[in-house]
């Protein structure tokens, strides 16, 4: 049975000089596995055990990184790349163990204040298949949590704009979003779907949405944020970041890796 483990972190202030790379090249050559570094603010990859191939992929500080780690003993691996990958980079989940706040030390800093949540899996356990207005009221609900009338009017507000034409990006993702003054910070919501949801558009169905409310009027630093973000989905291989139904701390990593690219 081939074994398949991720090791998600983010490059230190130093980034991945050679002496990382080579000292990576020699760790992920003592196992029966395959083991890929994914740059994942670059949306590049290259084999751990071809040093010029990694530093080809052009890795800076701060950049939230993958290792993909396929093979037998994958399990192994991942155990003792955790131990290198939390001793020079700041490790953000680890394939093979839930991390202590402690040792989860990465944080990606957006320049304002903002919320981020991610629902569970849709529909949960025992519920009823979701529809498009199904998936757009438990996003509404989320950004206004026990406030069921300011909930009602960001869903009229998003329907609304469903209306004037569908937020369907295409790769599996959607990206509802609406300006308004019910807000005072933006909020983005994250909603992971078990099964594809139709989105009324020729893109097809969507696996993921990703909820975004900005308030109105919006500050440039918002719209710096956002647009990264909506650029970045136009990328098949980001939208797989996305739609593989990743971690809950690996999702929320990749969304906000994106919304920082400006301000780097």
């Amino acid at each position: 049975m081939i074994i398949e483990r991720r090791i998600t972190f983010t490059l230190d202030d130093e980034g991945l000089p050679a002496w990382k790379l080579n000292r990576l090249k020699t760790l992920a050559g003592y196992f029966r596995s395959v083991v890929v570094i994914h740059n994942i603010s670059q949306l590049r990859m290259a084999n751990a055990e071809q040093a010029m191939r990694m530093m080809s992929l052009g890795s800076m500080p701060g950049d939230l990184c993958q290792l993909m780690i396929e093979g037998s003993d994958a399990e192994l691996a991942c155990m003792v790349l955790t131990d290198f990958v939390s001793e020079h980079c700041h490790l953000v989940c680890t394939g093979h163990r839930h991390l202590s706040q402690r040792e989860a030390k990465a944080e990606i800093a957006l320049p304002f204040a903002y919320e981020l949540s991610q629902l569970p899996l849709l529909p949960q356990l025992g519920a009823s298949s979701l529809d498009k207005d199904g998936v757009l009221t438990q996003i509404s609900r989320q950004c206004a949590p026990g406030q069921s009338d300011k909930a009602a009017r960001l869903l009229e507000q998003m329907q609304a704009r469903e209306a004037v034409s569908s937020t369907a990006m295409g790769n599996g993702v959607a990206l509802p979003h609406i300006l308004t003054p019910d807000v005072e910070v933006p909020v983005v919501v994250l909603a992971p779907l078990a099964q594809p949801v139709e989105w009324g558009s020729k893109r097809g169905p969507v696996s993921c949405v990703v909820g975004l409310v900005l308030p109105a009027p919006p500050q440039r630093e918002h719209l710096l944020a956002f647009s990264s973000f909506s650029k970045r989905l136009l990328e098949p291989d980001f939208c797989q970041l996305l739609t593989e139904h990743s971690r809950p701390e690996v999702l929320k990593a990749v969304v906000l890796d994106s919304l920082s690219l400006p301000f780097r």
